[in-house]
């Protein structure tokens, strides 16, 4: 069986499909190619020498902008590649790969995509709408449609039922092998705050992902400023991601200016060593309103960390409330959200007995995030495709 996975871009790739793909390589049951950009939107250390295995790279700039011209060119070159390979099966991750690989797609062959959170289900106005189209547009055309959490599988099921699939995995999951506390000794750990300038006694914060507004970034900055305006010294911030070029962080002058100069922010950049940090890791901060399935996330319950979240899509199918983790009721008003993010978190910190309970639960149902299900779940998806030589229903 000859498979077509495609997915925005390397970075993407490397971060959330190369376990996936590894796996259906050293299958002899199936042909893998892969197609993406190059650039690395998410810039980590490749997780393996992916040369050495058995999949066919075909790299394409798939736009992240709704910009036509760029959409039509990337559609045009993605049907030309689709023609050339001749596959059984094409496998679209994200909105923003599905658009143009359905544009112009091909009916000699099927098409199935995974929407890791629909964009008509988390925004407002005219992004609504446009989302709204361009989404219902690629449900049309498609021929399986896989959603990751509850709230975008009950409002597409209501039009197309009949070719969706809702995860029985929770999304990507991540590697439970990495993400083990009992790796990091205490004198590990001691040594690593010792690096960091981080003292005894010193809470740790971190947040990973983009630093963009939509995933909540000039949220964290915000609280973490009130934090150590109210408990000097008692505060540390680690922050794993990076900056994106395409989106803005949300933070004003004032902001920017905290994020830069405070000596309590911990900056690492993207890093492949997120497990050894979040070791060190009292409470995973995470108020992001726009999440399909938040691999990050996962990552920190798998360590053993307490998370808080909003009460929105993806985190609520993950965080249960005064269980791994604090959700926040979202309300609009940035005041008050950022008050009960806060006082979030000054509870969590001194109330140790419950903050143990927390990371007890999450460790005890680290083995439902596995990526592992991830990709067991494709393969038999694939396998069943392979046998029958239909989708699975």
């Amino acid at each position: 069986m000859k498979l077509v996975l495609i997915i925005t871009d390397y970075g993407a790739f490397n971060n959330f499909l190369s376990e996936l793909s590894l796996a259906i390589a050293n299958d002899n049951r199936f042909i893998l190619h892969i197609i993406c950009s190059k650039s690395k939107v998410i810039d980590i250390a490749d997780k393996e020498v992916y040369e050495n295995e058995n999949i066919n790279f075909h790299f394409i700039d798939i736009p992240r902008t709704t910009t036509l011209i760029d959409q039509l060119k990337a559609a045009k070159q993605i049907r030309t590649a689709i023609k050339l390979i001749k596959p059984d099966l094409v496998h679209v991750h994200f909105t923003t790969a599905t658009f143009p690989t359905i544009l112009f797609r091909t009916r000699k062959h099927r098409y199935w995509s995974t929407i890791h959170g629909l964009g008509m289900n988390s925004s407002k106005g005219i992004r609504k709408i446009m989302f709204g189209i361009v989404e219902s547009f690629c449900f049309f055309r498609l021929d399986r449609i896989f959603v990751v959490n509850n709230e975008d599988y009950n409002l597409v099921k209501k039009v197309f039922s009949q070719k969706l699939v809702k995860y029985q995995c929770l999304g990507f999951g991540c590697d439970i092998e990495k993400f083990d506390s009992a790796k990091f000794s205490d004198t590990v750990k001691k040594q690593l705050k010792k690096e960091l300038g981080i003292k005894e006694g010193v809470d740790v914060i971190a947040f990973t992902g983009r630093f963009v507004d939509f995933k909540g970034f000039s949220l964290v900055i915000q609280c973490f400023e009130m934090l150590t305006k109210g408990y000097p010294e008692k505060f540390k911030l680690v922050l794993m991601g990076g900056f994106d070029p395409i989106h803005k962080t949300g933070l004003d002058k004032s902001g920017s200016i905290f994020l830069n100069t405070s000596k309590d922010i911990i900056n690492v950049g993207f890093t492949s060593d997120v497990d050894k940090y979040l070791s060190i890791t009292d409470i995973f901060l995470f108020p992001s309103k726009k999440e399909g399935l938040p691999t990050c996330t996962l990552e920190a319950l798998s360590m053993g960390v307490p998370v808080v979240t909003f009460n929105t899509r993806g985190n609520n199918d993950i965080i249960k409330n005064n269980y791994n983790g604090i959700l926040i009721e979202p309300n609009g008003d940035v005041g008050n959200e950022l008050k009960s993010i806060t006082d979030s978190l000054i509870h969590l910190t001194f109330d140790i007995q419950q903050k143990n309970k927390f990371r007890e639960n999450a460790i005890k149902d680290r083995y439902t995030y596995s990526r592992t299900n991830f990709i067991t779940e494709h393969l038999t998806y694939y396998s069943e495709l392979n046998k029958n030589g239909i989708p699975i229903m």
